[in-house]
């Protein structure tokens, strides 16, 4: 129901990038202390031997330049993410240098480490991630109207006339229990409209409704909101109002979040 983000969050950690260009690294210089002595043709396995050095060598270097450039440079500042590559570097070797005798438990192991490290970052990911649902321009605040720019995602803009000084998203949500956001579940949204309130927080009559909401149908939510105690997963079913004073040529964005509720973001020009 709900967009998915632009750039995978696995992808966009340099952390990612440096533990993979380590891996390529151990196996470049796997590949390069190889005795080629005791092969058939040991002037063809020597070339072999440092093509494949090369080539590993080579797909390090463009997974550091990843690192830098996908990430941004400024997201490289823990020296522990340098640890890691180094220690990934020498697992690398290690299963791959000594199979025999230590190839397959090392490679165990990082399989764990690989699962357990991309578990944490799905937990962060679902606990932490947000949807951006519409945005919401301020062109003129007075002490009793305000003049919005609403920019919905995927929708044309509509420009709204309202009174008071705080503007309020009408989101109606299914907002799923830990273990399903965990799992990958998002919360599910409708987006009605806009209201507002003046000062003393009192809701003014100026509402504003879409003709045709954002995100899942009127007759799933109702379905929701009538049987929401017998729904394995969902843990609350509920309309959100959150409402955010018009600062004047502002910009804000609405987002919904993964484990719910709704929060209204300033957004930098």
């Amino acid at each position: 129901m709900n967009g998915v983000p632009v750039i995978n969050p696995l992808m966009s950690s340099p952390l990612v990038w440096i533990v993979l260009a380590g891996l390529f690294i151990g196996a470049a210089a796997s590949r390069a202390t190889t005795r080629t002595r005791n092969k058939q043709n040991p002037d063809k396995a020597r070339t072999r031997k440092w093509v494949g050095a090369c080539i590993f060598l080579s797909l390090a270097v463009i997974l550091g330049l990843f690192a830098v450039f996908i990430p941004g440079a400024g997201k490289i500042r823990d020296p522990r993410m340098l640890w890691a590559g180094l220690i990934a570097a020498v697992v690398a070797f290690a299963a791959l240098r000594f199979k025999k005798s230590l190839g397959i438990p090392i490679v165990v192991l990082l399989l764990v480490a690989i699962l357990s490290f991309g578990l944490f970052l799905q937990s962060i990911r679902a606990f932490t991630g947000e949807t951006e649902i519409a945005e919401v321009k301020v062109l003129s605040s007075t002490a009793s109207t305000m003049h919005l720019e609403l920019v919905p995602r995927g929708d044309e803009p509509v420009l709204l006339t309202m009174n008071g000084t705080y503007f309020a998203p009408i989101v109606k949500v299914v907002i799923f229990s830990d273990l399903f956001v965990f799992l990958g579940a998002r919360t599910w949204y409708r987006f009605e409209g806009m209201t507002s309130f003046n000062d003393a927080y009192r809701q003014q009559d100026t509402d504003f409704r879409f003709a045709h909401p954002l995100g899942i149908s009127e007759r799933l939510w109702s379905l929701f909101e009538r049987n929401e105690t017998h729904v394995p997963g969902v843990k609350a079913v509920q309309i959100e109002m959150t409402l955010k004073r018009a600062q004047e040529f502002g910009s804000f964005g609405i987002m919904v979040q993964n484990d719910g509720g709704v929060q209204i973001v300033a957004k930098s020009g």
